[in-house]
């Protein structure tokens, strides 16, 4: 979490794109790209970290050599070494070697996207693939699809095959490459029209029409047994009740599912939360798969919900830095009372891409009983059944004013409110009491799983 948590994985891919184009990647590969596209004058400040070079270079022996080494070089090396060329090895061994997976130097550019996506503000379908199989084979299998985007509004829904696309219905290529579909997104104008080709369980394979758009996606959901609501327009606020229920829900318990915590999730979450008491519901599934994390003052509000006995700000996690000094996080309130009984349950479902801010927010529920281990059901593939297990948090630092590079670092560690429990590198296991079920990717199917499994 960050302020910022990440969650990557290789064969999980998105085809949202940030307003200069983005992709989910791993870091080496994305490195690859960026660090050619930076300018001399900015890579000779953030290296030596901006105005301060003339001190650093008079006090630090080691810098002295770097840059005679990069003045030995650039005079007598017989291929020309640019500037460019000389830092970009530099910043990749910084990315690479040195930092942790979820440290890295951001360009000028890489820092904007970062703070725009904050916002929840995207460019492209809206879709989450797992680009292989569990034998390797690709695929391109829906794994999730962001609220109010594109493929929301046009039908699309987890569990869902991409098995071909083309620019209009005759022009239909068979395929289940996820880098050639992203090749042929990337031909693409914003808003042009073109068609995709759908395999859903229990249906003939047909085809839906779609077009990128600029977007503000949701992260929450409600579902009832006889409603939905989700939020659309322009920011992603205006609550919208669709005919997506859950019908094997009773009638005092609602669904709720948070994809990640940026954007607006936190008023999405006061929305559901206010219609869950409105509509006299007690008991809640709360869905945190897939939920990567994000940024800690929007944790600090959702987790306002589910500290049971707490009173007022109640601190949710504390971070324990490498100098000794410690930082509580507390709620913004709580609630629990306002929305829960002591009759109330509270069941979860997760999985392993259910990461940092997510497991923080378990953790606070834990250790405040809102829930118990054995109401968490952790999804199993691949025979593992855990969540992620990223207990750190990570500071950006940027360089100067303005339009600036920054450095983006692993900080802290962070421990549970009470007990001081801190998961990084291991996660939440069935050991400590979690039940599982078997991964299934068929629309709702892990979630009616989870649920038999939870009673």
């Amino acid at each position: 979490m960050e302020n910022n948590g990440n969650f990557e994985e290789t064969n999980q891919v998105s085809t949202n794109e940030k307003q200069e184009g983005f992709s989910k990647e791993p870091k080496q590969e994305k490195r690859k790209k960026t660090l050619k596209t930076l300018g001399t004058v900015g890579l000779a400040i953030l290296i030596f970290v901006g105005g301060y070079l003339a001190s650093a270079l008079q006090y630090d022996e080691g810098l002295q050599d770097l840059r005679r080494i990069k003045q030995a070089i650039q005079n007598n090396y017989y291929e020309e070494i640019s500037d460019e060329r000389f830092y970009d090895v530099l910043f990749s061994a910084i990315n690479e070697d040195l930092l942790d997976p979820y440290s890295e130097y951001m360009t000028a550019d890489e820092y904007m996207e970062m703070q725009t996506s904050a916002t929840g503000q995207w460019s492209g379908i809206g879709v989450t693939f797992l680009t292989k199989d569990g034998l390797g084979n690709k695929q391109m299998l829906v794994r999730r699809v962001s609220g109010n985007s594109p493929a929301e509004r046009a039908g699309v829904v987890e569990g869902d095959f991409v098995v071909g696309y083309g620019v209009d219905e005759n022009s239909i290529v068979e395929s289940n490459d996820y880098d050639l579909f992203y090749a042929f997104l990337g031909e693409r104008v914003t808003n042009e029209p073109f068609f995709v080709k759908i395999r859903r369980a229990g249906t003939q394979d047909f085809l839906l029409a779609l077009q990128k758009e600029t977007f503000v996606e949701s992260y929450v959901s409600y579902r009832t047994s006889t409603y939905s609501l989700g939020f659309s327009g322009t920011n992603a606020l205006q609550p919208t009740e669709g005919n997506n229920p859950l019908t094997a829900l009773d009638a005092d318990t609602a669904y709720v599912r948070l994809t990640q915590f940026n954007g607006s999730a936190s008023s999405e979450f006061k929305t559901v939360m206010e219609r869950f008491k409105t509509d006299g519901k007690k008991h809640l599934v709360l869905d945190l798969r897939d939920n990567g994390g994000g940024y800690m003052n929007i944790l600090q509000e959702i987790a306002s919900y589910f500290c049971k006995g707490g009173s007022g700000r109640t601190t949710i996690a504390v971070a324990e830095y490498k100098n000794g000094m410690k930082e509580i996080f507390s709620s913004q309130g709580s609630w629990f009372e306002n929305y829960f009984s002591e009759n109330s349950e509270i069941k979860v479902l997760a999985d392993a891409g259910t990461a940092s801010a997510s497991e923080c927010l378990l953790g606070c529920m834990i250790d405040y009983g809102a829930i118990d281990y054995e109401d968490i059901c952790l999804i199993e593939e691949g025979g593992v059944a855990r969540t992620y297990g990223k207990g750190i948090m990570q500071s950006t630092f940027p360089f100067g004013f303005g339009n600036t590079d920054a450095i983006k670092l692993t900080t802290a560690r962070i421990v549970w409110p009470k007990s001081g429990n801190c998961i990084h590198g291991r996660g939440i296991l069935p050991e400590d009491g979690a039940k599982t079920t078997q991964a299934s990717y068929e629309k709702d199917s892990e979630i009616l799983s989870a649920l038999a499994t939870l009673q």
